[in-house]
């Protein structure tokens, strides 16, 4: 349950970082790692909380791990976005 709302939260901060701190494009090649800090941050701390939200995981470096892999699958999604947006708005123009 928890990853899915790790990646979510990302995607989120990443769009919050894109429109409010990094507002020129060359800035933006710094949200994936600002998004995979911030997801292994949420994944150490729901480790701490309860790690039986992340499916049992028995070390702290594994949930790290799985907090940085669910914050920059939240680039993925934004990438999923725009290549969704830009297909219709070609659709559109034909």
């Amino acid at each position: 349950m928890s990853i899915p709302v790790i990646t979510i939260l990302c995607y989120l901060i990443g769009e919050f970082f894109k429109v409010v701190i990094l507002r020129k494009k060359k800035r933006y090649k710094y949200i994936p790692t600002i998004v995979g800090g911030i997801g292994g941050m949420l994944g150490l701390i729901i480790y701490y909380v309860s790690p039986d939200l992340l499916f049992n995981v028995t070390s702290p470096f594994l949930a790290v791990a799985i907090g940085i892999m669910s914050g920059l699958a939240s680039t993925g999604g934004n990438e999923l976005i725009k290549q969704i947006i830009k297909k219709r708005e070609k659709e559109d123009a034909s």
